[in-house]
Formats: C-alpha cells, sequence, structure tokens
C-alpha cells in the first residue's frame, strides 16, 4: 500500500472524485442519449440491425464513461468545493450557521420565546453520583494533555456554586474545571428545552474558530456495538452532509466530521441517557469515559432516578462518569408559573379564566403538583389558551383542572396529555389533517415507536413491512425496524476505486471499438466474428462492460454531497438525497440491463430488426431490475413499500412526510435533526398504552367550530 501521506497526488486522486457535480451528471446523461438520439434521426424509416445496435451501445457507454474519467482525472484541480480554500476553523464556523439555524427554527416551533422561556432552575446534585469537586480540580490543573488554566476565579469554589437558572447554564458550564457536565431531572423538567436554550446561548456567545454546541439524541446510541465518536460521526454525517465531504489538503482524515472531531471543535450535548435500555446505560458510561480525550467537553441529561440506578445500581458494580459535575433542575416555582400562564394568555378575559388553577398553585392539590413541571405547563397553556384568531369561549376552560373527578396529579397530567393533540388540531383550517385522522395516525406511530422498535426517534430509513398482527383497537401493524442495522440513507455517495477501475476498463473498451471503425466488418473478420453480423460473445462483453462498469461508478459518484455547510437538514431534505441515488441506480441500471437484454436476446430469423417496440421491454425490465438493486444501495425502495401497506391499512397517510411535517407545526412533534420525535417521551408513551391497555380515548367533547 503506497502511503498516502507520501503521494499526495494520489491522495488527491482518489478524494476528488467523492463528489462530482451535478452539472457532471448531467452531461453523462446526455452523452448516453446523445448517439440514440442522432440514429433515430440519420436512420428513419431504415432497419436498425444487431451491428448497428451494438455500435450505438458503445458509443454511448463509451463516451459516459469516457467524461466519468475526466471528472475524476480533473478533480485535483478543484479538490472539494466546500474545503478549497478553508481552514478547519473557517468550516466550523460555517457549520455554526447552520445549528444556530436549525435550533432557532425548532424554538420557534417549540415557542420557547412565547412569551418568553420558563425560568428553569437548578442546584448542584448530590454529591455522590459524581467524581469529588477536588478531583475535578486537580485532574483540571494537573492532568496530562489538559488547556492552559484560566484565570483566577473562572472556576466555581464549590458544587454549591453552580446553582442557577434560565439562560446561566452556559456560564455554568465554564465554571465547571473539566467543562463537563450532567443535567439530571424529573420528567417533564425540562432538560431538552434547557439544552437547546444552551446551543443558542453558546452559539450567541461563541468565539470564532470556537468549538461547535452539537445536540443529539442518544435514544439511537448502541453503546455495546458502537464507539461514541462513530456514532457521533454518523448522525453529524445525517444531520449534516456536507460533513461527509473531504477535509482540506494536508489532513489524514477521511471525512471533515473526522477532522473537526480530531480538532475538538465538536462541543457535544448528548440528551437523554435515560432513552436507552437500561441494561446498556453503564456500558454507555464506560464508553464516554473511554473515548473522549482530555480536555473534551461534553454536557450529558438523564433522568434522576435512571442516573442514579446506572452508577450507583444496588448490589451491583458502581461506575462514575469521570471528571463531571451534576446539577438538579428543580420544580417551577408557583409565582412563575403564575405569572406564565397569565402573560401567554393573552388579555384579561382569557387571564381571569385561570383563577381557579392559579389559587391551587404551590399547595398539594392535584393540579397545583400537575403544574410544577415545564412540560404540564406548556401543554396547559396550549389547550386552555386561545390563539390568534381565536375567542377565549371557543376554547376549553383551565377550570376543568379542579374537577373533583381528577383525585391524584396522575389523573390531572393524563388528562393534559389526552387534551393536548385536540388543541393542537382545533383550527382546522390549519392544515389538511383533520383531528380523527390525526389521532389515529399518532397513536399508531406512538405504537410502532413503544412497542416495534422500542425508541423515540422516527427515521423514515428504518421502516420495513413484516406482517401485521391484532390489537385491541386495530392500530398496530408489526413493522420490523433494522435498528441495530448499520445501514444509513445515501449521503451522496462515492466513488469507490473499484467503480473507477471499472469505468476505466469501460472507456478503454469504447476507445478501442470505435478507433478499429466502429465495427466495421473486416476489423470484426480479425475479432472471429463471420461477416455481417455482431456475434453474440462480443456484443455481450461490450455492453456488460460498459453498463456494469458506467453503472458502479455513476451509481456511486453522480449525486455527491452538498458542499453547502449553512443549509438546514430535514427528514424531508435526507429522504431526497436517498431517492436520488435510488433513482440514478434505476435509471443508469435501466438503461445498461436494458440495451444488455436487447442485445444478447436478437429476434427469431425473419423478425423485424429492433424497433421501439422491442427495445421498451428491455428497457422496462431493466429499470425494474435497477430498482430492485437500488435496495442494495439505499433505503428508498423498502421506504415506499411499507408506506403504501402503512397507507393501504389506514394506519398512516400517504403522504407520511407531510403530516409528520405538519405535526411538527403544530408542536406535537419535535424535529432532531433527520428524525421526529413526539414532544415529549410521555406523550408517546401515553398515546402507546392507552390503546394497548384497552383504555378509551379520553379526549375533550367536540367543539362548536369542529362540529361545523
Amino acid at each position: 500500500m503506497v502511503n498516502r501521506a507520501q503521494r499526495p497526488d494520489r491522495r488527491h486522486f482518489l478524494d476528488s472524485g467523492r463528489h462530482p457535480r451535478r452539472r457532471d451528471g448531467a452531461i453523462v446523461i446526455g452523452l448516453l442519449l446523445l448517439p440514440w438520439a442522432a440514429a433515430l434521426v440519420l436512420t428513419r424509416g431504415f432497419r436498425l440491425d444487431d451491428g448497428t445496435l451494438a455500435i450505438l451501445v458503445a458509443v454511448s457507454f463509451g463516451l459516459a464513461s469516457l467524461w466519468v474519467m475526466w471528472v475524476t482525472y480533473r478533480g485535483p484541480k478543484r479538490s472539494g468545493a466546500l474545503a478549497n480554500g478553508l481552514s478547519m476553523t473557517q468550516i466550523a464556523d460555517h457549520l455554526a450557521i447552520a445549528v444556530g439555524t436549525q435550533w432557532s427554527d425548532e424554538a420557534a416551533v417549540r415557542r420557547l420565546n412565547d412569551p418568553y422561556p420558563l425560568p428553569v432552575s437548578w442546584t448542584a446534585a448530590d454529591a455522590f453520583l459524581t467524581d469529588s469537586w477536588n478531583s475535578l480540580v486537580a485532574l483540571a490543573s494537573l492532568g496530562a494533555g489538559r488547556p492552559p488554566s484560566p484565570p483566577p476565579g473562572t472556576w466555581a469554589a464549590c458544587p454549591d456554586d453552580l446553582a442557577g437558572k434560565g439562560s446561566e447554564l452556559a456560564e455554568v458550564l465554564t465554571k465547571v474545571p473539566t467543562g463537563r457536565l450532567v443535567v439530571l431531572g424529573e420528567p417533564g423538567a425540562g432538560k431538552t428545552m434547557l439544552m437547546v436554550r444552551l446551543v443558542l446561548d453558546m452559539l450567541a456567545r461563541r468565539n470564532e474558530g470556537g468549538p461547535i454546541p452539537i445536540l443529539v439524541s442518544l435514544a439511537s446510541w448502541n453503546p455495546a456495538a458502537q464507539d461514541l465518536q462513530d456514532w457521533l460521526s454518523t448522525q453529524l454525517r445525517i444531520d449534516h452532509p456536507a460533513l461527509d465531504g473531504p477535509p482540506p489538503a494536508g489532513r489524514e482524515e477521511p471525512t471533515l466530521v473526522a477532522a473537526l472531531l480530531a480538532d475538538g471543535l465538536i462541543l457535544p450535548i448528548l440528551d437523554g441517557l435515560d432513552e436507552i435500555p437500561a441494561e446498556a446505560r453503564g456500558p454507555a458510561i464506560t464508553r464516554i469515559n473511554d473515548t473522549l480525550r482530555p480536555g473534551q467537553q461534553f454536557v450529558l441529561t438523564c433522568r434522576s432516578k435512571e442516573y442514579r440506578d446506572a452508577v450507583r445500581p444496588e448490589g451491583g458494580v458502581e461506575i462514575t462518569l469521570r471528571a463531571a459535575a451534576a446539577v438538579q433542575l428543580c420544580p417551577l416555582e408557583a409565582d412563575a408559573v403564575r405569572h406564565y400562564l397569565c402573560d401567554d394568555a393573552g388579555g384579561p378575559v382569557a387571564m381571569a379564566r385561570w383563577d381557579p388553577v392559579l389559587a391551587m398553585l404551590g399547595t398539594e392539590a392535584p393540579v397545583g403538583q400537575a403544574l410544577s413541571t415545564p412540560l404540564m405547563v406548556s401543554l396547559a397553556r396550549a389547550i386552555y389558551n386561545p390563539r390568534p384568531g381565536e375567542l377565549a369561549a371557543s376554547v376549553p376552560n383551565p377550570e376543568e383542572l379542579c374537577n373533583p373527578d381528577l383525585s391524584e396529579r396522575e389523573a390531572v397530567e393524563s388528562r393534559l396529555f389526552d387534551a393536548f393533540i385536540p388543541a393542537a388540531y382545533r383550527q382546522a383550517t390549519a392544515g389538511r389533517w383533520k383531528l380523527r385522522q390525526a389521532e389515529t395516525w399518532l397513536t399508531a406511530l406512538a405504537i410502532y415507536l413503544e412497542h416495534a422498535i422500542g425508541e423515540p426517534n422516527f427515521a423514515w430509513w428504518q421502516l420495513s413491512y413484516e406482517g401485521s398482527s391484532e390489537s385491541s383497537q386495530g392500530f398496530v401493524l408489526r413493522i420490523a425496524a433494522r435498528r441495530n442495522s448499520k445501514r444509513t440513507p445515501a449521503l451522496g455517495a462515492r466513488i469507490r476505486p473499484i467503480g473507477l477501475t471499472l469505468g476505466l476498463v469501460a472507456g478503454l473498451e469504447a476507445a478501442v471499438i470505435v478507433g478499429l471503425g466502429l465495427l466495421n466488418e473486416r476489423w470484426l473478420w480479425l475479432l472471429g466474428s463471420p461477416p455481417g453480423k455482431v456475434s453474440t460473445g462480443l456484443a455481450a462483453s461490450i455492453v456488460a462492460g460498459f453498463g456494469f462498469g458506467l453503472t458502479i461508478t455513476l451509481a456511486l459518484g453522480v449525486v455527491g454531497a452538498p458542499s453547502d455547510l449553512t443549509g438546514v437538514t430535514s427528514p424531508r431534505t435526507v429522504l431526497a438525497r436517498d431517492r436520488q441515488v435510488a433513482l440514478l441506480f434505476v435509471l443508469i441500471g435501466g438503461l445498461a440491463i436494458g440495451l444488455f437484454s436487447a442485445v444478447v436476446h436478437p429476434l427469431p430469423a425473419g423478425s423485424a430488426s429492433l424497433t421501439a417496440i422491442r427495445l421498451a421491454p428491455a428497457v422496462g425490465f431493466g429499470v425494474c431490475v435497477g430498482f430492485g438493486l437500488s435496495a442494495f444501495k439505499t433505503l428508498w425502495p423498502s421506504y415506499i413499500f411499507a408506506r403504501g401497506v402503512l397507507a393501504t391499512s389506514g394506519l398512516l397517510p400517504w403522504s407520511i412526510m407531510g403530516f409528520l411535517e405538519d405535526a411538527h407545526r403544530r408542536g406535537v412533534l419535535r424535529q432532531v435533526g433527520a428524525v421526529y420525535q413526539f414532544r415529549h417521551i410521555e406523550l408517546q408513551h401515553r398515546l402507546a398504552n392507552r390503546v394497548t391497555s384497552g383504555e378509551e380515548m379520553n379526549s375533550p367533547p367536540i367543539l362548536p367550530a369542529e362540529k361545523a
């Protein structure tokens, strides 16, 4: 093997072919079709015999293959659109723009600043869950490979100094000597929204070239099979496909994301350790300890009880997340909740409706206990406060939360969960999806996440049909999810060395054939074929060489990864990229296999020569085969099949993406990079379990507007 560091020319030759421009793909398609168009014009009214067909196939695939080789050869001159001329710190600045846009949009959807963020507060967590404070200070001051210590007074004197509220978490992180923090809280305490705010606050304070806070959900991590860095790299490449491109010249890392991680320019914010299986949480902490380098910062969130059980299990092996401090989120103060609900009401009439509830805040009443977490407060304001264009009298009255029948905190919380989806869809004109349809489909989605795959991330590429099973209300279709599969959507495929080799062979073969006089009969005699006819063996070798060489080359390279790091990724854009690669397989594979079939299976003697009638079935057959082959490289075909089964069964709409986007805009779902999650995991649990347990839906009465 040649050391790529010693042979930069070879490194550029291979790397530059990874992401051809789309214009190159259009030129390739044009060269494929050009000889056939010319033949149709020049031979109008004449028949095309098998020899002419072989010539057209050779010229068509030969020209296209030679163009692909030229694109690859000229690649070192352009060396990668993104990395060309940019340093790693400048690339990080571009990525910071995309991350800021992503979470600013998500904060707007979740109404984080409407009217203002809930004032979440925290204190130091139990000391026995973490390393001692003296240990953190000693490691930060004396540890090998650590950055220089900041000016005196920067670090907190003790864990109690980490207490704070609101936007102070970004500052608190700088007070931790090691820059590593665990945020603990009860269900619904506001951990995820606090992390969204932390990302935005850190980006607002970030200096050029500084680390980028990246918020990722841990739900899809399998610590037993995946290293943290490898898993994080995969998540980043899915959410930001431009990071799959080559790094600037002189770097040894294979991708931009690997270079960013190596330079410490990614500050991971790992949300939801409690969302991975209980038996995997201890190994996950061990993986984090083993993976992170000295001086690398991170933030981890988890539910309090689940974290305690993971690090201090009764009768089990204890483990400590090294060099990390921990804080515990507190219940909301009653006065803060009163002001928030009234300020959000929008006017004195709507505000007065809250009086019975406000009187219960801060007491032991069920409604007072329930409205002590940000989750329940946000659900209550979405249900009972009118939105722009609504009359206060047309929405449910919050006084119902004081009903004596709701005698426990859990009953109030269940009522809020059940009323939230009807509230989200009460404005029927806001979208094409109606309440009854949406509730059915969201319930089916919750059951799928809860019982089929056991994680909160809905990733379209995991969807595949396996069979059906009965349930109490017919909502369950058992769908197999490739949870442990390493397959991911096509991020913008790459030209592999095998593709380059086969494409080069195909191009050289075309050059030789064209140079021999376009299959002149005199030269065919030298090749062992009888004059007047191209042998089946020769035709098969020509078409196979061009077809399969070009298919592999193009299908792995024409659709390159985007070069704009500032763009924002969504599930739909990831689906579109994967679909592009799949359709490229269908197009190129269909042409290659179809023409190959037409050449090697000539019509019986006396039949007409090749015509459109003869070519169409062959190409159609090739397209079908190409669609099947695309399933080995892309995940779009299996998604299309599963979507059809689900829609036919009435469990999800035909336009799954459109429905999910609408639910996201309404605040029912949240978007985390390329996947969707329910607004809160407890909402998913409620939807899934109230059906599978046989409990009746407890939706509020239909409003007058809905009756109309």
